[in-house]
């Protein structure tokens, strides 16, 4: 019947190139189209119509089921998520070396956890520090040891003119002598090793206050990778930032929320970021070059622009930072969305709560969010009414996943897609935007 041209293709045919797929989504989400949207891969001449080249994807990593791994601390949020991450992976053997190691109802949990997976686990009591304690941990791997995560960490937070030397070396002994004990150890023991990894931080390359202890042991590490480098030895230095689901500021909200009032947290790394920046770090192998670096810093970014008074991050007016000034990548989507009348009526808010509790406020900002889903939805904002239902103004889930990020970088504070698809109507979101902002900027 085609053949005979007794049917047809449904026209008229909306025709986007692969490049720009992103439209075509925005495009059907406005649900005015006919016909058919074709997102074209290739041009007419059979060509890729792409600006990017085509990349095989990457081989995932894989572990000898045989071998054994070194966990040095590995039993917090973060240890846990990737010890689990490394299981998927065909890992069968940890061994978890600190003071606590195997004492904690969540470390036996977590044990047998493991163990229904075919794992075999060893906690090794001791602490880093002691070469005795790290040569007992080696030497449960019988000879099978791969691989080295050093995770210790340690935290004696005082201002430099009044720390004490015992401070000094709470943070200090199991970054610095800890990792040269990990060296020894398995150099000694003739390991071979396809990964020696150190979580450092980027306290070392921005530093924050009160932490010079945990700043100078984070650099030690990053430059003792490169020390192993030159002796021909896997090594790389994670520099890691806020992490946002696992780890030590997830479990303790305290700390997160001073760090953030004092401007010296950036924007939080997920655990999927972690656990790619870390897959990496495992892959790199000994460079011959004496001057290449290998380590990775993860985490040193913000949502908002550095040159927006918003931003009170530490760093902003390092000098090694100033490329990030000239990036209008970075925060794009609060910078550009947001416009200054939204910009002067949050800092008033900060500055008032009572602006936030005045008749017109909520309405405001409903105004606001709905501009910014109308941006999204590439509609104008003459057809913006705030008491129609969400779904009536074209907002979806996907919708609502981008209108999230922007919420989270101009209002500072977290609302989740259920949650604001639940809200209803964009009168609803200004309500609920004006009591969080309340919340966010004063009660906490």
């Amino acid at each position: 019947m085609v053949k005979e041209r007794y049917i047809h293709p449904i026209r008229p045919i909306g025709k986007f190139p692969a490049n720009a797929i992103l439209d075509a989504f925005r495009y059907m989400q406005q649900g005015v189209h006919l016909g058919k949207i074709i997102v074209s891969i290739r041009d007419s001449k059979g060509q890729l119509d792409l600006e990017q080249k085509v990349r095989p994807r990457r081989t995932e990593t894989r572990f000898d089921a045989s071998s054994s791994f070194l966990l040095v601390g590995g039993l917090g949020g973060i240890g846990r998520s990737v010890s689990s991450w490394m299981v998927e992976r065909g890992a069968r053997h940890f061994i978890y070396l600190s003071p606590s190691a195997g004492t904690k109802k969540e470390h036996q949990d977590f044990a047998e956890e493991l163990a229904s997976l075919g794992c075999r686990v060893d906690f090794v009591q001791g602490s880093v520090a002691s070469l005795k304690d790290v040569i007992k941990a080696v030497a449960r791997s019988e000879g099978r040891l791969r691989g080295i995560l050093q995770m210790s960490m340690a935290l004696g937070n005082q201002t430099f003119p009044r720390m004490t030397v015992h401070e000094w070396n709470t943070a200090v002994d199991p970054k610095v002598q800890g990792t040269w004990n990990l060296h020894h150890a398995s150099t000694s023991a003739k390991a071979q090793l396809d990964f020696f990894v150190l979580f450092s931080s980027i306290s070392g390359i921005c530093g924050q206050p009160g932490q010079t202890n945990y700043a100078g042991a984070n650099t030690f590490m990053d430059a003792f990778a490169q020390y192993r480098l030159d002796l021909g030895l896997p090594a790389c230095a994670l520099q890691i930032g806020a992490v946002e689901e696992v780890g030590f500021l997830a479990e303790h909200d305290d700390i997160r929320q001073k760090l953030k009032a004092a401007g010296a947290l950036p924007a939080a790394i997920s655990e999927s970021e972690l656990l790619t920046a870390l897959e990496v770090a495992m892959r790199s192998r000994s460079m011959k070059s004496k001057h290449t670096a290998n380590n990775i810093c993860l985490g040193l970014r913000t949502d908002i622009p550095l040159h927006d008074p918003q931003n009170r991050l530490l760093w902003k007016k390092d000098v090694r930072m100033a490329i990030f000034h000239n990036d209008e990548s970075t925060g794009a989507t609060s910078s550009n969305a947001t416009n200054d009348n939204l910009r002067s009526f949050i800092a008033a808010a900060k500055a008032d709560k009572t602006v936030l509790s005045q008749p017109d406020s909520a309405h405001f900002l409903a105004v606001e969010i709905g501009k910014k889903v109308f941006s999204l939805l590439l509609k104008s904002e003459e057809d913006l009414v705030t008491w129609c239902s969400l779904p009536e103004l074209g907002m979806d889930s996907l919708v609502a996943i981008e209108v999230r990020q922007w919420w989270k970088a101009i209002f500072e504070f977290d609302i989740s897609v259920l949650e604001m698809l639940g809200m209803g109507t964009l009168d609803a979101l200004g309500e609920h935007a004006s009591k969080g902002m309340l919340h966010a900027f004063h009660e906490t």
